[in-house]
């Protein structure tokens, strides 16, 4: 794999390659030889060989930046996708919630919906969604737990 190819990488390998315990530059009594451990071995990392020491660390460091930046770019586009479709997920919730809250169903059952829906719901949120005070929807918890029929904590 050509070194400066940083999107021939996987992820996995960008990861590894951009630890620098990964990288060591040996002197073969001629020229310096970069290698890297990616595969559990050491292997050349370039076909070139460098005549100083130098050089060497110079083109290392130029490739950690590289790596870094493709990783860094890698990672947030990653992070970016899950919110979007954590987001869409949320709104699908919220949508069943508004539903079930404008619906025919009992009080206690909606509530009882609402908290198997998101768990997160707090008893304000629940309270208003519904137009019920605190001590109705208290009042339908203590029932649900009697009868055993509390779907969520």
């Amino acid at each position: 794999m050509d070194r400066f190819n940083y999107k021939s990488w996987s992820t996995n390998q960008l990861i590894l390659l951009t630890e620098v315990g990964n990288h060591r530059i040996m002197f073969d009594d001629y020229e310096h030889i970069w290698m890297n451990n990616i595969e559990g071995e050491w292997k050349r990392h370039c076909l070139l060989n460098y005549s100083n020491h130098k050089k060497a660390i110079s083109h290392l460091r130029y490739c950690l930046n590289i790596w870094d930046k493709e990783l860094n770019k890698r990672k947030n586009k990653i992070e970016r996708k899950q919110f979007f479709i954590d987001m869409g997920t949320h709104f699908k919730s919220q949508e069943k919630i508004r539903k079930t809250a404008n619906s025919s169903l009992p009080t206690i059952e909606k509530i009882n919906f609402i908290r198997l829906e998101n768990p997160n719901t707090t008893k304000h949120q629940v309270c208003e969604l519904l137009g019920i005070k605190p001590s109705i929807y208290y009042r339908h918890l203590r029932t649900l737990k009697s009868r055993g029929t509390l779907l969520s904590a």
